[in-house]
């Protein structure tokens, strides 16, 4: 096995395990907590989700431009780089997380969270969280994806599943922000250890740091997209709806971020083989491929699941939610699809892609405007704000899927006439 398809094994195992915890970690919170607090719980996490992803665009920007370092670059060059990096991170987290605070008695009322003290705990959340994305970035840069894997698999998920019971156990549903705030300091105290080996180096000069607000810009957008459903539910929905839909968010969800670690991979081999003026195209490609069927796959599970196990995982209360499962994951399998689009425009450095997603996020909340009555109706919502994206990547795109298949089967034609001609004869 080469080592290109063992580290995207290894990516994606840890990807299922960290969403594995993840979902397990809402099974444990809705049989411990009361639906109303279960749909806190998952509006809280939304919320988190929303506000980090744009150090998911620093995050992909500091793997692009490691990488890029790495092939390019000198020692003395990364080592300035991290530590400028470093220092804006570490910046970033905290004024984010003391805005959030500020602004908690706000968002408990808005998003019907009844908890002040929890809004309080997830800024701390998402603040820990803004520096271990940032690390893992450095780690997938240099191509270190044993410790990306741990990130994934980890901090960012089995790691709040053992904490989670003696943390809401301890302190009710605000338990479930402390599980998430120790899951995200033990993971940095693990990936440091690169990090650190990296920086030890003198630095030269820091080179520029390029497209990462577009970066983040994107990844904001596409952030909005696949997550901004769960706030619009649980501020508009019926309360009895707001549990059911968070709960078939959760699962729906699963056919989106466990292929997308793929993507992981196949940024800063992409990054980096574009730097030596070579094609990404089979690698964009077979990544799509792969993206695609797992979450068809997902959604098939879904589809074919009884309802029973719901009502024995998360309670008969949930039982209601079986027929949006497949539906949303087959949204999320086109989400997961972009995802690799916009990954691979942000290797090329293309700003078309960020502009369009920006485009699509404000199409979203329009539609969700209108459509937000019920929970299929803001499935209906999604799933046309995704599919008019993947049409536009498609009709406006040079990396549409289209386009790399025609490219593809062109070169590959070429060099079969090149080999031909070179025949002896």
């Amino acid at each position: 096995m080469s080592d290109g398809r063992r580290a995207g094994l290894l990516v994606l195992i840890a990807s299922f395990a960290g969403h594995g915890g993840n979902y397990l970690f809402y099974v444990v919170a809705a049989r411990m907590v009361t639906p109303p607090e279960f749909a806190a719980i998952s509006a809280l996490i939304a919320f988190g989700t929303i506000m980090w992803t744009p150090v998911n665009g620093v995050q992909l920007a500091i793997t692009r431009n490691v990488a890029v370092l790495r092939t390019s670059g000198t020692p003395g060059e990364v080592s300035a780089y991290l530590r400028q990096q470093g220092r804006r991170m570490g910046l970033a987290a905290l004024l984010v997380a003391a805005a959030i605070v500020a602004l908690s008695p706000v968002l408990s009322d808005r998003l019907n969270i009844g908890s002040v003290q929890a809004v309080v705990l997830a800024g701390l959340w998402i603040g820990t969280t803004y520096l271990l994305l940032a690390i893992t970035g450095v780690a997938q840069g240099m191509e270190k994806f044993g410790y990306v894997a741990f990130s994934l698999a980890g901090p960012l998920g089995l790691l709040r599943l053992v904490l989670l019971p003696l943390c809401l156990l301890a302190a009710g549903m605000t338990g479930s922000m402390w599980a998430m705030i120790i899951a995200s300091l033990l993971g940095l105290a693990v990936l440091a250890r690169p990090l650190v080996d990296v920086v030890k180096v003198a630095p030269t000069t820091a080179p520029s740091s390029t497209n990462t607000l577009s970066a983040m810009a994107g990844l904001l957008a596409f952030s909005s997209l696949t997550n901004v459903d769960l706030l619009v539910a649980q501020a508009m929905l019926a309360e009895a709806d707001r549990g059911l839909y968070a709960s078939a968010v959760l699962l729906g969800k699963v056919a989106l971020f466990a292929p997308a670690a793929l993507a992981m991979v196949l940024l800063p081999r992409a990054s980096a083989a574009l730097e030596r003026g070579e094609s990404a195209d089979t690698a964009v490609l077979k990544t799509h491929a792969l993206t695609a069927a797992a979450g068809l796959a997902v959604a098939g599970g879904l589809w074919a699941m009884p309802t029973w196990v719901l009502s024995v995982t998360f309670g008969p209360q949930y039982a209601a939610s079986k027929p949006l499962l497949p539906l949303l994951a087959l949204v999320m399998t086109g989400a997961a699809v972009l995802w690799v689009h916009l990954t691979f425009s942000i290797a090329r450095k293309s700003k078309r892609m960020v502009t369009g997603m920006i485009g699509i996020a404000v199409t979203h909340w329009g539609l969700l405007a209108v459509l937000h009555d019920t929970p299929h109706h803001v499935i209906l919502a999604s799933g046309t704000a995704v599919t008019l994206a993947l049409l536009g990547v498609e009709l406006g795109s040079r990396s549409g899927i289209a386009r790399l298949l025609l490219r593809s089967a062109r070169t590959g034609e070429e060099n079969r006439s090149s080999d031909q001609s070179t025949m002896p004869t």
